[in-house]
């Protein structure tokens, strides 16, 4: 009979354990912006699955960067309903963020 593949969740499950330490470290408010990451990497677990990355790390990365992402886009769209011109990085030369875009 063949070996059977873990599942992502399973994967995930894994990781999560071998990071258990880490957590403990970790300060209260720390720890729950610790778990968020594991709830957002398995809002997509059936996309991860399915992508079968050799390293489920990478799904799991790409999958909190989505999350991440699409805060940042819900956020924008608040400021600019407010009027509010946050566009602009604190830098030298500071070029708005569409400026940096048209690379």
């Amino acid at each position: 009979m063949g070996k059977s593949v873990p599942t992502f969740r399973q994967e995930l499950e894994k990781i999560e354990s071998e990071w258990k330490s880490y957590r403990k470290a970790l300060r209260r408010e720390e720890k729950d912006t610790f778990d968020e990451l594991f709830i957002k990497a398995k809002k997509h677990a059936s996309a991860s699955q399915y992508q079968a990355a050799p390293d489920p790390m990478e799904s799991f990365f790409i999958s909190v960067l989505l999350e991440q992402q699409k805060k940042i886009k819900r956020l924008e769209r608040v400021v600019e309903d407010e009027g509010l011109d946050l566009g602009y990085i604190s830098g030298p030369e500071q070029e708005k963020d569409s400026d940096l875009d048209q690379d």
